[in-house]
């Protein structure tokens, strides 16, 4: 791994581990095992390296996202495989998802800066659920008085929401714990949520089955 790549990976660590304001170039530089100044010369501004951190992330998960709809037989199957991704990235540490829920720009924008960039890969994950939810609706997997933009609002609340939870709960002020069930009993809510009732039992059933979570 090279210097540009070496810092790209820690930055990414970092920002997850202790937010934005507290990674530092210096901080960078003393993980990377490089000098402060060749984070200027491979990246720029603090800002540009965060967004490229961001970015990165972002089009991996689209990526795995795109993957998990070749195995969706419908609608419904392809939002919990939605999902699941979301999910196992949670459970990944390199996947760099804990930058996500600490410097996440699906909250709020994180840095003085234009991250217009940023916000268009969102718009493109977001979407990528629209197209799962009207699939569903269309194909009769997902109930036909669901309106999608309202659907992807709370899936994405409840998973984005469940992993932070996780992720975070030494941060939790009610000393919640989580065990195995977790993450299958968030599928459970998504599917009973989504499905129509005489195909909720089937569709719970096959994303448990098969959703390599921990």
């Amino acid at each position: 791994m090279g210097n540009k790549e070496r810092i790209l990976e820690t930055a990414k660590r970092l920002f997850g581990e202790l937010g934005y304001a507290e990674t530092t170039y210096k901080r960078i530089a003393q993980e990377a095992g490089i000098a402060d100044g060749l984070i200027a010369h491979h990246y720029g501004s603090k800002e540009n390296l965060f967004q490229l951190v961001e970015i990165e992330i972002l089009t991996d998960l689209l990526l795995k996202i795109d993957e998990s709809q070749y195995y969706a037989s419908d609608g419904l199957s392809g939002v919990l495989n939605f999902a699941k991704c979301i999910l196992k990235a949670s459970t990944t540490p390199e996947s760099g998802f804990l930058t996500l829920l600490r410097c996440s720009p699906f909250l709020a924008n994180t840095v003085d800066a234009d991250n217009s960039e940023i916000l268009n890969v969102c718009s493109r994950v977001v979407e990528k659920m629209l197209e799962c939810l009207r699939r569903g609706i269309g194909d009769g997997s997902i109930r036909a008085d669901l309106e999608p933009n309202l659907a992807a609002s709370v899936i994405f609340s409840t998973v984005f929401g469940s992993t932070r939870a996780r992720l975070l709960a030494k941060e939790n002020i009610l000393g919640l714990s989580f065990s195995e069930d977790f993450y299958p009993e968030i599928l459970r809510i998504l599917t009973r949520y989504l499905g129509p009732v005489e195909e909720t039992a089937t569709h719970c059933h096959e994303s448990l089955s098969s959703s390599e979570l921990p």
